[in-house]
């Protein structure tokens, strides 16, 4: 999943002038806003408030929903603009680069885990993604489609994975990893924490 963080923030709030007028016209200070699941819960904070501490005058009305639905938000006029981690190249939308990120396998933290984390070969990893549990987002999701390539590139079919759940939820997904459900292919920015405190493993 390829975005672009800290730069492109600024660069938004260089545009703060064109998004009020553009979007919210000037007696309005409303922008509303969409943002898909890793956004909004990794991104969207402190972007808004390094925002709000420049232009208390403006809030952000935001909704959060897969790539695919905060996309057609846009679309249908229901908002201004969209955090996303997903470009469909559909020419009515600007798809702007703004973070930049990567996706990992999360584990859960066993003996088969670290033993492939010791030796960390190709074929320790291709083993790891045909045979064991796998759990899966959405369709419609960015990190569903992030992921769908990150197997292209690995050689390996969709329907060969041993797929144990399909969840919309990324907290669920997190915590089915943690008790040892199965893994996930998630984004590196959604599973700091839980790496940090060694309850995940993660293969980069």
């Amino acid at each position: 999943m390829v975005y672009q963080l800290y730069d492109s923030a600024f660069r938004i709030l260089d545009i703060r002038n064109n998004l009020l007028e553009n979007f919210t016209g000037s007696r309005k200070q409303i922008i509303d806003l969409a943002a898909s699941t890793i956004p909004s819960s990794y991104l969207l904070p402190e972007l808004l408030a390094g925002f709000g501490r420049m232009y208390p005058d403006v809030y952000f009305h935001s909704w959060q929903t897969d790539s695919s639905g905060a996309i057609n938000r846009v679309l249908d006029g229901t908002v201004d603009l969209a955090l996303t981690g997903q470009n469909t190249g559909d020419d009515s939308c600007v798809f702007i680069p703004f973070c930049q990120d990567n996706m990992v396998i999360a584990t859960p933290v066993n003996d088969h885990y670290l033993n492939l984390k010791t030796k960390r070969t190709t074929c320790c990893f291709s083993g790891l993604l045909s045979k064991d549990p796998v759990i899966i987002r959405e369709k419609g999701s960015g990190t569903k489609k992030e992921m769908d390539i990150f197997l292209e590139n690995a050689g390996i079919e969709p329907s060969s994975l041993n797929v144990v759940a399909r969840m919309n939820d990324l907290e669920s997904i997190k915590k089915s990893i943690v008790n040892g459900l199965g893994f996930s292919i998630l984004s590196a920015r959604s599973v700091v924490d839980l790496q940090k405190q060694s309850r995940f493993f993660c293969f980069h």
